[in-house]
């Protein structure tokens, strides 16, 4: 029992270190931005900050809800909400450390808190992962219209590549899984069966069907955004801007060596506009990049204070 309690010391610990690792990083990445406040003064440039930054931080606290469903469908618990949005975003911001895995690692720690298999939590994090990918990928295409090809054309092999990896990867992984503990795998699949029972598929449709929504929201706010930055674009160009800057998360997620898609949101904009607007949208892409690291700190300090009220 000792021992037990000592390790668990040791993780929290840890857990700790962690954490003030990846806001040191977050330092880093704020001080390593080309910022010049003379660029941020100006009214429009302040409103598409703030409108940033309040629904960034709301979504993130939200965004914990479709992994939450996948975790409760897998793992057949009624686990509290209460108890998965810190581990959220804690682990959210993890993802300021080398490596950008640690946000999805950092989640099994629910697994932990709530003594269910990490099996659960992780193949939950998988679900979260594609439907969000998947939804902003739809979104984008809508976006874009007739200019999706000419992107596709372009970063399509990234694409491809990143695609046909993935599928490998998996591919290789559930065979080596299948021979080594074929039994175990079985009784796992067994039990997710059970997920999509009719008793639980509005859970876990709800997951499936909430990154739709998340990605409407976020697209109605990044054109207010565009609109903000660069009033004198058109309508049709508000439209094309914001597909190409949803695009371009998914080309950054799926590049190595490119961590939320830095240099490339600038790219993929460019690319649709030409050198229409070319100051005004590097502009925009780092209004929006430091709204985001602000919002990723403003909803970890909130979910600290949420778990500290909750467990009292």
């Amino acid at each position: 029992m000792k021992d037990k309690l000592n390790i668990k010391k040791l993780v929290k610990l840890a857990g700790h270190l962690v954490v003030i690792l990846a806001l040191a990083f977050v330092v880093r990445k704020i001080a390593d931005m080309d910022i010049s406040l003379k660029d941020l003064s100006s009214p429009g440039v302040i409103g598409a900050f703030a409108l940033s930054f309040v629904i960034q931080t709301a979504q993130i606290i939200i965004a914990c809800f479709p992994w939450l469903m996948f975790t409760r469908s897998l793992s057949g618990r009624k686990i509290p909400y209460s108890s998965a949005m810190p581990v959220y975003t804690q682990s959210n911001i993890y993802k300021y450390l080398p490596g950008n895995v640690f946000q999805y690692v950092g989640r099994n720690k629910l697994a932990a808190d709530m003594e269910i298999s990490h099996v659960d939590v992780a193949c939950a994090t998988v679900l979260d992962v594609f439907f969000c990918v998947f939804w902003t990928g739809a979104v984008s295409v809508i976006l874009l219209g007739g200019r999706i090809g000419a992107l596709i054309e372009k970063y399509g092999k990234n694409l491809f590549i990143a695609g046909a990896a993935g599928i490998l990867i998996l591919t290789a992984l559930f065979a080596f899984i299948w021979l080594k503990f074929r039994d175990r795998l079985r009784s796992y699949l067994s039990r997710y069966s059970k997920a999509f029972e009719r008793s639980n598929r509005p859970q876990l449709l709800s997951g499936v069907f909430y990154y739709f929504a998340h990605n409407i929201v976020s697209a109605a706010m990044y054109m207010s955004c565009v609109a903000l930055i660069i009033p004198q674009a058109e309508t049709r160009e508000l439209f094309t801007l914001t597909g190409a800057f949803l695009f371009a998360w998914i080309i950054g997620f799926v590049t190595p060596g490119a961590p939320g898609g830095i240099g490339i949101r600038e790219g993929v904009m460019l690319f649709v506009c030409g050198n229409s607007y070319a100051d005004r949208i590097l502009l925009f892409v780092l209004v929006m990049r430091i709204a985001s690291v602000f919002a990723d700190v403003a909803a970890f300090l909130i979910g600290r204070v949420y778990a500290s009220k909750a467990k009292n």
